[in-house]
């Protein structure tokens, strides 16, 4: 039992700190995560709470793999485990069935699991948290208890420290299908043989006798078209199909009313080109827009091609762009494809004929 009780402690340890390390390693995604639960649930009104709720679930969640793998305090450690999959086994079953958030986000953007399995995996740590707790009289803690103190709350310390060093330059380990050395257009092919979307096509009708609206799939559409008469049609997913690792990375201009996507020719330019991703202008550091023009003037002296990502509108476009006197082209892109680019505001990304050589936080970028 003994053996038992210590491979059962050891595994949950490292599940909460590979858990923990993995958000800690990058906040701003994890924020990300509780603004789209947040949402799920209608509760907007708690988007400032994200950030600070990301920094304490890795933390706490690293702390008490920590506590459980070293076998300090691990008593409390199983507890706090208790408490937090009390709170996770239920939500990650809902999720499952509501497919209201597409990924939990457990283990950030390195490690990911459908919302099903999300919800087995929490349901096999609270079968063995709750092994941990009926024979938790069996662990003896080998420290005394203000030396296991110390070093539990030093890992919670770390664990923030950790965090607001990733989050003034960017995750020392990139997950996302941005990351250095990414070939664009590669991870924007979807292979012959992938499977598709499957789509179930409703067709809703009107009966015109009784003014009775009624749905048909394509092979219940009724033939008696003095009957029935077509009103609209709704277009559902039943099982998503391949998706390319990048499949949503679009440039458009304010300006061009035609809707042109740009994203084909910043692949052949045979210079360098410089990004300046700014996911919402009015959320960036004043910092970092300040450099702008410097950006701007060192670009024109490398004889590089420089353009800003964005996802504001014209209006605070042209206002930013007369406020720090840039010329540069500044081109729309959707809100979460340039989170996902670079985890900064501004962040700045180097490229060369569809290959990504280089990204930084503004705050590290070298002139």
């Amino acid at each position: 039992m003994k053996v038992l009780i210590f491979i059962v402690r050891v595994l949950l340890g490292l599940v909460f700190i590979v858990s923990g390390f993995l958000k800690a390693m990058d906040p701003l995604g994890s924020s990300y995560k509780f603004h789209d639960y947040f949402v799920a649930f209608g509760w907007t009104n708690l988007e400032s709470f994200t950030l600070p709720l990301a920094f304490m679930l890795s933390a706490l969640e690293f702390t008490i793999g920590i506590m459980l793998f070293f076998n300090l305090k691990a008593r409390l450690g199983i507890w706090l485990a208790f408490f937090l999959e009390l709170i996770f086994t239920p939500l990650t079953l809902w999720l499952a069935i509501s497919n209201a958030v597409s990924d939990c986000g457990c283990f950030g953007d390195c490690i990911k699991l459908s919302n099903w399995e999300t919800f087995v995996k929490n349901v096999v740590l609270i079968v063995l948290v709750i092994f941990l707790l009926i024979y938790r009289k069996r662990i003896d803690n080998p420290l005394s208890d203000n030396v296991e103190l110390a070093i539990s709350s030093t890992s919670f310390v770390l664990a923030i420290l950790f965090q607001f060093y990733t989050i003034h330059h960017l995750p020392i380990y990139d997950c996302r299908p941005y990351k250095v050395g990414t070939y664009i257009p590669d991870q924007m092919v979807i292979p012959e043989d992938a499977p598709r979307d499957e789509i179930e096509h409703l067709f809703i009708m009107e009966n015109t006798q009784t003014g009775e609206q009624k749905k048909f799939t394509l092979e219940e559409y009724p033939s008696d078209t003095q009957l029935w008469k077509y009103v609209d049609r709704e277009d559902n997913v039943i099982k998503e199909g391949y998706r390319p690792p990048i499949h949503d990375f679009t440039m458009v201009s304010p300006d061009d009313s035609t809707g042109t996507d740009y994203v084909p020719m910043l692949m052949n330019f045979e210079n360098p080109v410089l990004l300046v991703v700014m996911h919402k202008l009015e959320k960036a550091d004043e910092d970092g827009l300040e450099m702008l023009k410097e950006l701007e003037d060192y670009a024109n002296r490398k004889e590089y091609v420089i353009g800003a990502l964005t996802s504001s509108n014209a209006d605070v476009i042209a206002q930013v762009k007369d406020k720090y006197q840039v010329t540069m082209q500044f081109f729309n892109t959707d809100d979460i494809t340039l989170k996902t680019i670079v985890r900064a505001n501004p962040g700045i990304v180097l490229l060369k004929q569809g290959t990504i050589l280089g990204k930084w936080n503004y705050r590290d970028f070298k002139f």
